[in-house]
């Protein structure tokens, strides 16, 4: 990764969602913290986002993210990005214990509904 924009403390964080209720509740809190956020709403364009930016910090998944399971995309980045953090929001109604034990273990998962407190204390855990 290349280095961070002078001048800039936030991190930048590709959020891969396609419900838009979870998608404005986590941009907003990461940009209300200072964080630059890059949106995707299906999983090759987060996985193209993730890959072509200069920096990236962290992606948070969901569970389906436009066509593309969230364990997929996980999968994915972990080829071409190994050592990325990855935030796994799990779906009360799509994620399943059988998909989370198939997720790497340095993946945690913060289950809806979830607070901007808890959103905050997974992403700050995973950038520190």
């Amino acid at each position: 990764m290349s280095p961070r924009t002078p001048g800039f403390e936030g991190r930048y964080i590709v959020v891969a969602d396609e419900d838009r209720r979870v998608v404005n509740l986590v941009i907003e809190t990461l940009l209300n913290d200072g964080h630059a956020v890059f949106m995707a709403y299906d999983g090759v364009s987060a996985t193209q986002l993730a890959v072509n930016l200069k920096t990236c910090d962290l992606v948070i998944s969901n569970t389906r993210v436009g066509g593309m399971a969230g364990l997929e995309l996980i999968q994915e980045l972990r080829v071409r990005l190994p050592k990325l953090p990855i935030l796994y929001l799990a779906n009360k109604r799509r994620s399943t214990p059988e998909a989370e034990q198939q997720l790497p273990k340095d993946v945690p998962i913060l289950r809806e509904p979830f607070t901007r407190r808890q959103l905050r204390a997974a992403v700050r855990y995973l950038l520190t």
